[in-house]
């Protein structure tokens, strides 16, 4: 077993034009009245120009809720089939034979969740006891939970209403239907969380399913409801949490699901929750893991009955050696982008220390490789919709494209635009044909020892004479990167510059650290920055990337370290897109823990990296490749 890691790049294998507008007519798009039995008296949906227009605004808007049942699911082993509660708004025409699609948004955040619990970061590293394969510990016989004592529908009161916000309030007007779903075990549905797992997809699968005639939903009185107010194509969209699940739903390959818009979204739980095999947290939350977020979530009606599946999510995380294994394999949605039926438009932060560039850079990278029609917007913001806030006309009016062609088959431009959009340093929005940027190549620039901790070079010459050169490097988790970055001299990190740029350099994509080192201990974090050094002032990390090399075999395996003898470890750093400024450098610092994002083992660890004979090299995805830098290096 593997972890999904890019590939390069191959050519464009869909066109948006034709290409696209065939999958819309293979798949059966119907009218919006499509299967009513009696000529609709309501209002139509009107599009001009490939827009829908607002013609629903100040119509009665009917909202109602029901309970979806998933046919055979039982997370809560209480007997019963889940259900999932479904809160919908529609226009009123709806009731006068008008079927319009619906645009679901699903998430675990309506409810009163419980508390984030952090795991301990202050810990020693996992450590096998002799070099080579070390086979996990055995985590121990598995608890008793008792059953239930009765079955829960989840309509017992009050009911949350829940705030479609800006989306709802421009859609609904424009011939939308809107769906409010809360996940597995959280709200007013049953079941319990299942830490981004199947579960948590296949129950909102059925959703959809009811939709189109194919699983039952019930009101709060428990009478079978029908969706015959709807044409059965869905479009889903959501940010984090929210965004996540569109893309879990739609890699089971429901064929009603025609589009998913992912915000600041995951495609592998085990890519968020660790990089290189190392447990890493997020910028606001130290020792999260997937058990936090199960805890966190769980907001339904006696929540005690998911004690199980929260024991479930604590052992499949293996927080202990931070191995990627069959649990994370079935929460790593990359592998089946391929079921996707539809078309996705990606939004994600360049500078998001939440869930990180590299979920949304697979997951492009994924949709290229399966020819599934895609767009990607890049912002300069962190974790969030800052499309929304920033470009807001420009992106409702992408939205109202999007949703027209792909929900109710109207055909328009949308996808004859530049696949990738990107938010430049300056605040301009930029258009590429693909992302990375075309032109970007892999270009190696090779470390030069500064010989006593302060900064060392990074050159494109390959450094092959003069005798063998250790640097060493001691860790200190007290000590933060920010700090590293702007130390002049440090025992306890590596540090290394190019020369000023002669002109602006631009870097696109994944860098890649290639190590020979040694650690003296039997365990170790190896983490790595790239920062850009201005003429004057504060330095600016650009892309970080944390390891560890018990790990440098692969991600679902330990390999023991023998203290002192030297090693290969290769790793990447997160993807980014950036413009080093005219007079800048380029900068390197490779150090171990990192206070904010690893775990945080006693200091004294020594690690040892040998720069000799170019033995370690970081490779820049730099448009223009060595031509390009080369020349900003004052180079020809």
């Amino acid at each position: 077993m593997r972890l999904h890691v890019h590939r390069q790049r191959r050519p464009r294998t869909w066109l948006p034009g034709a290409a696209a507008l065939a999958l819309v007519a293979s798949l059966g798009f119907a009218s919006p009245a499509a299967g009513a039995q009696e000529q609709p008296t309501g209002q139509r949906p009107v599009f001009e120009n490939g827009r829908a227009q607002p013609v629903y605004a100040g119509e009665e808007i009917i909202t109602q809720n029901v309970w979806v049942e998933v046919e055979g699911m039982d997370t809560d082993r209480d007997g019963a089939d889940d259900r999932i509660r479904v809160q919908i708004r529609r226009p009123a025409s709806t009731d006068q034979g008008v079927q319009l699609p619906i645009i679901m948004q699903a998430s675990p955040y309506w409810g009163e969740g419980g508390e984030f619990l952090n795991n301990d970061v202050e810990v020693p590293l996992y450590a096998p006891k002799r070099p080579g394969y070390a086979k996990p510990p055995d985590p121990g016989p598995f608890p008793y939970f008792p059953l239930p004592d009765k079955p829960y529908d989840g309509t017992e009161a009050p009911h949350q209403t829940i705030n479609g916000g800006t989306y709802q309030n421009e859609f609904l007007q424009r011939g939308f239907i809107f769906a409010h779903a809360q996940m597995l075990g959280t709200g007013s549905s049953t079941g319990c969380p299942t830490g981004g797992g199947p579960d948590e997809h296949n129950s909102l699968k059925a959703v959809i399913d009811w939709f189109n005639g194919r699983a039952d939903a019930y009101d709060i009185d428990g009478d079978r409801v029908e969706a015959d107010w709807t044409t059965g194509q869905v479009g889903m969209i959501g940010t984090s949490y929210d965004g996540t699940l569109p893309i879990g739903v739609a890699t089971t390959g429901v064929k009603e699901l025609r589009a998913i818009v992912p915000i600041a979204a995951i495609s592998s739980y085990y890519d968020y929750r660790r990089m290189n095999g190392a447990p890493i947290s997020t910028n606001t939350n130290v020792g999260g893991d997937q058990n936090s977020n199960h805890n966190s979530n769980l907001s339904r009606k006696y929540p005690e009955v998911c004690d199980y599946t929260k024991e479930q999510v604590r052992r499949g995380q293996d927080r202990l050696t931070g191995e990627y294994n069959e649990w994370w394999h079935e929460r790593n949605y990359l592998p089946n982008i391929g079921n996707i039926a539809g078309g996705v438009l990606v939004q994600h932060g360049l500078n998001d220390q939440n869930v990180k560039l590299r979920n949304a850079a697979q997951l492009v990278d994924a949709l290229e490789e399966n020819g599934i029609p895609h767009q990607v917007w890049l912002h300069q913001g962190g974790h969030g919709d800052r499309a929304l806030s920033s470009n807001r006309a420009a992106w409702l009016d992408l939205l109202n494209r999007w949703w027209t062609y792909w929900l109710h088959g109207v055909r328009n431009d949308v996808l004859d635009e530049p696949a990738a959009v990107v938010e430049r340093e300056d605040g301009t929005w930029t258009a590429y044909d693909s992302w990375p940027v075309p032109g970007s190549e892999s270009t190696p620039l090779f470390l030069g020892a500064s010989g006593d901790n302060t900064t060392g070079t990074l050159t494109p010459t390959r450094n092959v004479k003069g005798r063998p050169v250790t640097e060493s490097f001691t860790d200190d988790m007290t000590i933060d990167a920010t700090t590293f970055a702007s130390a002049e001299q440090s025992p306890n990190r590596l540090a290394y510059r190019t020369a000023p740029l002669t002109k602006p350099v631009h870097l696109s994509g994944t860098v890649h650290l290639s190590t020979r080192m040694s650690i003296d201990a039997r365990a170790g974090i190896v983490s790595a920055m790239l920062v850009e050094y201005p003429q004057s002032g504060t330095p600016k990390i650009i892309a970080r990337g944390w390891s560890d090399p018990l790990k440098r075999f692969g991600l679902d395996r330990s390999y023991g370290i023998r203290p002192g003898a030297p090693f290969s470890h290769d790793f990447d750093l997160q993807p980014h897109d950036y413009v080093f400024r005219e007079g800048s450098q380029i900068g390197l610092v490779v150090y171990s823990s990192d206070r904010v994002f690893t775990l945080r083992p006693p200091p004294g660890t020594k690690l040892n990296l040998y720069t000799h004979h170019s033995q370690t090299r970081v490779d820049l995805p730099i448009v223009g490749g060595a031509v390009a830098l080369t020349s900003a290096l004052g180079g020809k």
